[in-house]
């Protein structure tokens, strides 16, 4: 075997030889190394996967649905803070005040009146509940919505003035619907097992007394086409501010969904599932996930719909598939005063579009257009400023199948 030796410069001595087969151990120990900082990076689908210097410089607060804590963590993936909410099956919203104290929307302490609106069994209730808690996890007030006819669902928003909005279901027999003009054949199909409506209700709850002080009611709006008789008569496409009775977002899809563990059924109308609120423009954004909408509603002037973008099918000014935008959107709000894109909306769009070849879900930022004095403009189209893209989750993953949210910054 020949060993080609290089001279050095002290005395002449050369350097000791490294045999091939020391060389070949050296290699195969960083092979071996760098496979396994592979495999695990591969691995690892826990804790912090990324963390650049673009990141938002703050915390994240989360409350991981059917868990009694809520937790604060950093940018490492450290859990600063843990709250313990006691007396619930979870929680399904957290709110961080100024003072450390907390808001969340959480199960009642006390049972629920399930004689017209059937409680979620299983798995059971998450919301139903508006409490606060200290830093410590101590009990300040609360305000329970349990009685047969009202029942608080989804999401709230804490206003400046330390009032809550509150997205409520307000119970209507399928004899009320009916009588506003609901077809009967569509009830016929739709109402056989749930003969009921659920439409939402926004309300404004005093902090300090527990009053309702302000109140939006979708039942208020209505149109249909069907009986002129009826005051709230109209074609559809031409009152764009009012909402249809007669439109059901299992239309776009393949039919009346299973009851599945929403015993509500296809009298959850609506399902708005977030809820925001604009100080400045005295406007509230509401995402309405059955109709693939958010609704713009505006709080000092109440009336019908100021504004609405996502689906035009369902006030029948559009195609069901060459416009509609959104797909069972979460998380619809205004980014904030100060912030990149300020003034701008939002949004998680889920993109659950069963059978489409597109299959994504998408954080979507939209522009909307202003009259003066900052008002949105009447029902028409924003335009989307940008979009990040990512494949549907698979269900079999240990996340949530359906994400349900973003945010312009983390606290």
């Amino acid at each position: 075997m020949d060993i080609h030796i290089a001279m050095t410069d002290k005395g002449n001595k050369p350097p000791r030889a490294k045999s091939p087969a020391r060389i070949l151990l050296i290699a195969l120990v960083l092979l071996l190394a760098a496979a396994l900082r592979s495999q695990e990076k591969r691995e690892r689908t826990v804790g912090v996967l990324v963390h650049t210097e673009a990141a938002y410089d703050g915390y994240a607060l989360f409350a991981p649905m059917f868990n009694e804590n809520v937790y604060l963590m950093d940018n490492d993936g450290r859990i600063i803070h843990t709250w313990t909410i006691e007396e619930t099956t979870g929680v399904a919203e957290a709110h961080l005040l100024e003072n450390g104290n907390l808001i969340v929307v959480a199960a009642p302490r006390d049972e629920i009146d399930a004689s017209l609106i059937p409680a979620p069994q299983p798995p059971p209730p998450f919301n139903g509940s508006i409490r606060e808690y200290t830093w410590n996890s101590e009990f300040v007030w609360e305000i329970q919505f349990i009685d047969a006819e009202t029942h608080q669902h989804h999401a709230i928003d804490i206003m400046p003035n330390g009032n809550i909005l509150a997205i409520l279901w307000d119970y209507h027999s399928l004899d009320d619907a009916l009588a506003m003009g609901l077809d009967p054949a569509l009830a016929d199909i739709e109402f056989k097992d749930h003969p009921f409506l659920l439409p939402d209700r926004i309300i404004e709850i005093d902090r300090s007394t527990g009053e309702f002080v302000w109140q939006w009611d979708s039942w208020d709006h209505l149109v249909q086409a069907r009986d002129p008789d009826l005051p709230n008569y109209g074609a559809v496409a031409e009152h764009p501010r009012r909402i249809d009775i007669n439109y059901h977002g299992w239309f776009l899809r393949e039919g009346p969904p299973p009851q599945g563990n929403n015993p509500q059924g296809i009298g959850d109308w609506m399902h708005s599932n977030s809820i925001h609120y604009h100080p400045e423009l005295d406007q509230i954004v509401l995402s309405v996930r059955h109709f693939d909408e958010f609704w713009i509603i505006d709080r000092g002037a109440p009336g019908g719909l100021l504004y609405r973008w996502g689906n035009p099918y369902a006030y029948q000014q559009g195609d069901p598939t060459a416009d509609r935008r959104l797909f069972g959107q979460h998380d619809v709000q205004w980014i904030e005063a100060g912030l990149p894109g300020e003034g701008n909306i939002l949004l998680f769009n889920n993109q659950h579009n069963p059978g489409e070849d597109d299959e994504y879900s998408s954080v979507m930022e939209l522009k909307l257009p202003l009259r003066g004095g900052g008002t949105a403009a009447a029902i028409g189209s924003g335009k989307r400023k940008s979009s990040g893209l990512m494949p549907l989750m698979d269900s079999t993953l240990a996340l949530a199948p359906v994400p349900s949210g973003c945010r312009t910054a983390i606290l």
